[in-house]
């Protein structure tokens, strides 16, 4: 028995002794092979069976390293300073397995960055991806995955998402897709530039140059003619301040549409000395000492978010007033009172004129035109209009509608008028009588007063609002958190009419899915 244990002693040394002398010649080939490339002294030398990493800094720059075995010698097979941040500490590095290599920088106490590669099955190493994560949003820790796909040509698809303290996923929130052909070349670990590669999560000198690095490659691939001014991320959008050939700027938004086109949408030209970002209004452009603040409202079409003007500051606006799709208002949200409904001349930049920007409400009310539109006042701000299939108060009702609720006037029948109201996804017609409208004119907006309306929130995270009030597909999901709507009227038992005054979006949905919001 003794002879036997000291046999098994005897083989487990030697094969200790074998994995050690391996190990020590594994190293000392890697050293050499290192030093053939002038790298005498490396930084985070690891390896990981026939794959081994390492930084190195030869002459002030910094490089990463990787090292292959093949047929039993070492061999240099990737050797990148464009992978590194230059001027910043060396990262963490790390390899978790032969096939995968990471290089992560710590920002700050909350913030990180992390590079990612791996081998594909042909022996190559494949794009770079990024992961960058900030845990200084109090118990959620925000999350920022983005890769370059070839699809398209090439394109940048980014992921954002919520972890709790101990690491649960609530849901992607939000993905993006911007087109990125002209990454093509510097994606690849070989010849990856950390430099060019977008991270839109922090302030630092470093990424701020990066991204400026980023929007000037895709404006001068989008927009070859113009010259590049500044640019920026926003609602998933490229936004750029572009300089024409004849000297006017004008503001660009490109909208990588779902059928991966690009649609840039150019401005009128701007006011002379028109710059992009001034103080913390980094997305706002500087016009006539303002804040003048441009959105995509939907697809294809752009106009004003908001201006803000110090000069008009007060207790009650805060110096904001805020445009939406035939809406504007004062204060920080689309209030429970007044809200200016009509036509006006702030909803499509392609067409604007800038120099007619209005500095209050009664500005604004003079130029849009609320003459094809009313807004229903029952006589009892409880009470509820209905809806009518024909002009006919015995034809069934198709809902209830609430004082406030802006409408399109199509035609007079008498005591009644043909309405209609809604979006491109969600069209509702009907007849509803004259005297509960209040008619709209021509040189000026309706006061819309939605303080009748319910103010309802909804259960969860995300919200499905549908194109019609029955069982089916919803048409697309509400961040129930920030995206503000009203109720506009009741469908029956178990559904609800709403809209988005900032957009113009209409739809129904399930009452259920509500609940009483803050009064």
């Amino acid at each position: 028995m003794k002879k036997r244990f000291l046999c098994i002693f005897l083989l487990m040394l030697t094969l200790v002794s074998a994995s050690a002398l391996a190990a020590a010649s594994d190293e000392a080939q890697i050293t050499e092979a290192l030093r053939q490339a002038g790298i005498t002294e490396p930084v985070q030398l690891s390896q990981w069976g026939d794959t081994a990493a390492c930084f190195a800094g030869t002459d002030g720059v910094k490089r990463l390293v990787l090292l292959e075995r093949h047929d039993g010698a070492w061999q240099i097979v990737i050797d990148n300073p464009a992978a590194l941040i230059q001027n910043r500490d060396w990262p963490e590095l790390l390899l978790d397995s032969d096939n995968a290599v990471f290089w992560t920088y710590l920002l700050s106490d909350t913030e990180l960055v992390r590079y990612h590669s791996s081998r594909n099955a042909d022996g190559t190493w494949g794009p770079v991806d990024q992961y960058a994560a900030d845990s200084g949003f109090g118990e959620y820790t925000h999350v920022w995955s983005t890769v370059w796909d070839d699809a398209h040509g090439g394109e940048i698809v980014r992921t954002f998402g919520m972890y709790s303290e101990d690491d649960n996923d609530h849901g992607i929130q939000r993905m993006e897709v911007l087109p990125a052909a002209w990454m093509a070349d510097c994606v690849r670990l070989a010849d990856f530039d950390v430099s060019r590669f977008p991270a839109f999560i922090s302030t630092t000198d470093f990424y701020a140059s990066e991204n400026g690095r980023f929007f000037r490659e895709a404006a001068a691939a989008l927009m070859p003619e113009y010259t590049f001014v500044k640019g920026m991320l926003k609602n998933s959008a490229l936004h750029f301040l572009m300089e024409k050939p004849d000297g006017s700027r004008v503001y660009v938004i490109c909208e990588y549409m779902s059928h991966r086109a690009v649609n840039l949408i150019e401005s009128s030209p701007l006011p002379e000395g028109t710059v992009l970002g001034y103080e913390n209004f980094s997305d706002s452009l500087w016009i006539d000492g303002r804040c003048v603040t441009v959105q995509l409202l939907y697809s294809g079409r752009a106009g004003l978010e908001y201006i803000y003007d110090d000069s008009a500051f007060s207790e009650e606006t805060g110096g904001f007033m805020f445009f939406g799709d035939r809406t504007v208002w004062d204060g920080s949200e689309v209030p429970a009172g007044t809200l200016l409904y009509g036509d006006h001349p702030w909803g499509d930049i392609t067409q604007m004129d800038w120099t007619s920007l209005p500095h209050t409400l009664t500005e604004a009310s003079a130029q849009m035109d609320s003459g094809q539109y009313a807004m229903v006042v029952n006589p009892n701000p409880a009470d509820r209009l209905h809806l009518r299939e024909r002009a006919d108060k015995g034809s069934r009702s198709r809902g209830k509608y609430y004082t406030g609720t802006p409408v399109g006037v199509s035609a007079q029948d008498g005591d009644w008028t043909l309405v209609t109201f809604g979006d491109w996804r969600s069209w509702v017609h009907g007849y509803m009588m004259k005297r509960y409208l209040t008619f709209g004119q021509s040189g000026s907006a309706l006061r819309l007063d939605l303080s009748a309306m319910p103010q309802l929130s909804a259960r969860d995270e995300k919200l499905k609002v549908y194109k019609e009030p029955q069982i089916g597909e919803y048409i697309w999901h509400m961040d129930a958190g920030w995206n503000t709507m009203k109720v506009i009227g009741i469908i029956g038992d178990e559904w609800y009419h709403v809209w988005f005054p900032v957009t113009g979006e209409y739809g129904f949905v399930r009452q259920s899915d509500l609940t009483a919001g803050n009064g």
